[in-house]
């Protein structure tokens, strides 16, 4: 009886999940999220202290627009919730990748996506060709001041022709 009891307790303890690692309990704005407004920090909190050494910070926070465009700031730490100020201003799917150090010195790692579908998004100039015309040069420049300098002759001459008669 007592190894019948001896093999139960072995083979629950094999079956529950180990909680020894740091994982991520919640994060603003969340998974799948599709917020109406624009953030300005994202944060996650996980169910350990992250780890700081001295003024070095192991843990970073990225925010991508869909475009690959690097969105976030400088991570801040503070105990289990790492933040990030983020500079959204349009309507997009954003990527949010985590690398961070539980403070047994794990390493967790991870990211998930958020949508923003604001009616008030920030207008982004249009990239539209602009049509210049090209300056003057070469052959072209020097025919026109050929003409211009002959026309000017042609004048000066015409003048001449009638203070004469004059």
């Amino acid at each position: 009886m007592k190894k019948f009891f001896a093999l139960a307790l072995l083979l629950i303890s094999f079956s529950l999940p180990a909680y020894g690692h740091s994982t991520l309990v919640s994060a603003t704005p969340g998974e799948n999220a599709v917020l109406t407004e624009f953030p300005s920090e994202v944060s996650l909190t996980f169910n350990e202290s992250l780890l700081e050494i001295g003024n070095e910070n192991p843990n970073k926070v990225e925010v991508v627009n869909s475009m690959g465009d690097l969105l976030s700031g400088v991570a801040k730490v503070s105990g289990p919730v790492i933040s990030v100020p983020v500079q959204i201003t349009g309507n997009d799917e954003y990527r949010v990748s985590y690398r961070v150090v539980s403070a047994d010195g794990h390493v967790i790692e991870g990211s998930y996506s958020f949508n923003v579908q604001s009616e008030i998004a920030t207008a982004m100039p249009i990239s539209a060709p602009i049509e210049e015309t090209p300056a003057e040069d070469g052959p072209n420049l020097l025919v026109r001041t050929v003409m211009a300098l002959a026309g000017g002759i042609a004048f000066l001459a015409l003048l001449r022709i009638k203070k004469r008669k004059s």
